[in-house]
């Protein structure tokens, strides 16, 4: 299945890039180039919203810990938003929990980081 890709500005700084899909292999491979490409052009602090992501493999985990490198060697930030509760039970056993901030609902990682 394919993975689709839906990128919002919330403000100048904060952006929010929404997946939807499978992040196995295939799913992963489909969205890979473009999701790094959109999320090192507009740079700063990125959401992503993992709220429409059924399933993700070490294929999604790897693309997330690849792009959040180059992000924030540009000076940016990666953050996890809403993931279900299987896709929250692979970032945990993966240890990205630690690397990543990952937070419960889209709208708590926008409060905490519009402070």
């Amino acid at each position: 299945m394919a993975v689709t890709l839906k990128e919002e500005s919330l403000k100048p700084g904060l952006y929010k890039i929404s997946l939807d899909g499978t992040l196995d292999a295939p799913g992963t491979m489909t969205i890979e180039d473009k999701f790094r490409d959109r999320i090192l052009s507009v740079g700063g602090r990125v959401i992503v919203d993992l709220a429409n992501v059924d399933y993700m493999s070490s294929y999604g985990l790897r693309m997330f810990l690849v792009t959040a490198k180059n992000l924030n060697n540009a000076g940016g930030e990666l953050h996890l938003a809403a993931p279900n509760d299987n896709v929250m039970q692979i970032i945990k056993v993966a240890g990205y929990d630690s690397m990543f901030p990952v937070y419960e609902t889209v709208d708590e990682a926008i409060l905490y980081l519009d402070q």
